[in-house]
């Protein structure tokens, strides 16, 4: 069956968030085990065609350099930038004048995924979305005055994963790898920090991937169960009975079906109204449920038709579980609308083996086939 877009999108997203840990291995290792002191080196600081990759990207928005003294900031807006935090700023001036600063305004791409970046963006001003599916779907996260983009393709040297568009005008503080890779080579605190800024990402976004599995899972639930009985339905029976024949098939072990359909369902619906008729079918299926062992799979297949499969169970045991269910729909009490009195509901069934090679489809026709020849037959009754 194909799966839905929102599967797809849940699916993409678990394999990246898986990737980022493995990604990100040889910066944390070579980070925790470096002495305070000690030259800070990273394999992708010196790969081949650096010199070229460290040029700007090109992306929309108005550069402007900085000339010393921080022209274009004040060192209220440095020290809210979390790479800098309790980083003395006089002591990376020089490195903070080599950056410039990018004007974006509402709408402007400055990250487009899939395509290389080989800068860090920190936000001195405005806000930034970013998008994981495209600029046109629901953002996954927005960022503020403080925040940082872009390290994650500094760090591995591979395309951008996400879209980042402008929200809003932003003025944006543009820092070169080379830049970056001086700054936490040169400062502790700037790498402590950063690796802070990546810890704290990867759990926001491990967050994420619960929520989206949590979702997808009561998607899942939804879309396999029967609203009206609270069973299974005829999704899940098509997939599981698949499922069940092949692996009875491969072990050569047997697997019988039931099927079963309440008698004169047509005429309790037209007496009594379809209010009265659905809680016969719900209580049908209740009944049915109490009687079955874990091992016995119902779902509800279509109307007043159900289904039953029994993984590794031939004829014999099929007939004594289809006994089981007549007998006790028979000594159950129904549920009755007040003051009338309706006849007690009954059930007939129909039972099939599968044979070597026979596919689901088929042995559902049979066993189908065999309960309808139990209606022929007068109702309240089994035939194989």
């Amino acid at each position: 069956m194909p799966m839905s877009e929102a599967s797809l999108r849940n699916r993409w997203r678990e394999g990246f968030f898986r990737d980022v840990l493995d990604r990100l291995n040889p910066f944390l290792y070579s980070m925790v085990r470096r002495p305070r002191d000690a030259p800070f080196a990273f394999p992708g600081m010196n790969f081949p065609g650096a010199d070229e990759a460290r040029r700007l990207p090109k992306t929309g928005g108005q550069r402007h350099g900085m000339n010393g003294s921080f022209p274009y900031l004040d060192e209220n807006e440095l020290g809210g930038i979390e790479l800098f935090r309790q980083v003395p700023l006089e002591s990376i001036k020089g490195l903070i004048d080599a950056c410039t600063v990018l004007e974006l305004q509402p709408e402007d791409a400055l990250i487009k995924a899939g395509q290389a970046n080989h800068a860090t963006y920190f936000v001195l001003d405005g806000r930034l979305r970013v998008h994981l599916d495209g600029p046109e779907k629901k953002p996954v996260a927005m960022l503020g005055p403080g925040e940082s983009i872009g390290e994650m393709s500094v760090l591995d040297q591979q395309p951008a994963s996400a879209f980042v568009i402008a929200d809003k005008p932003c003025r944006l503080l543009v820092m070169e790898e080379d830049i970056l890779w001086s700054l936490v080579q040169s400062s502790h605190e700037a790498a402590c920090n950063l690796l802070f800024i990546l810890t704290r990402r990867l759990r926001n976004t491990d967050s994420v991937l619960v929520d989206g599995h949590q979702v997808a899972w009561e998607s899942r639930r939804l879309g396999s169960v029967d609203a009206l009985t609270g069973l299974h339905n005829r999704q899940w029976l098509d997939q599981v009975m698949a499922r069940q024949c092949m692996r009875c098939d491969v072990a050569k072990k047997p697997l019988s079906v039931v099927t079963i359909d309440i008698d004169h369902f047509r005429e309790f619906n037209d007496r009594f109204g379809h209010v009265y008729g659905d809680h016969v079918l719900y209580w049908v299926a209740h009944t049915l449920t109490e009687l079955l062992r874990p091992n016995e799979l119902i779902a509800r297949y279509d109307g007043d038709e159900f289904v039953v499969v029994l993984p590794e169970q031939g004829l014999a045991t099929a007939k004594r579980i289809a006994d089981r269910l007549q007998q006790g729909v028979l000594n159950a009490i129904p549920a009755t609308p007040d003051g009338q009195t309706v006849p007690h509901p009954t059930i007939s069934i129909g039972i099939a083996e599968m044979k070597m090679g026979q596919s689901s489809e088929r042995l559902l026709e049979e066993a189908g086939a065999a309960m309808r020849r139990a209606k022929e037959q007068g109702r309240n009754r089994t035939a194989e």
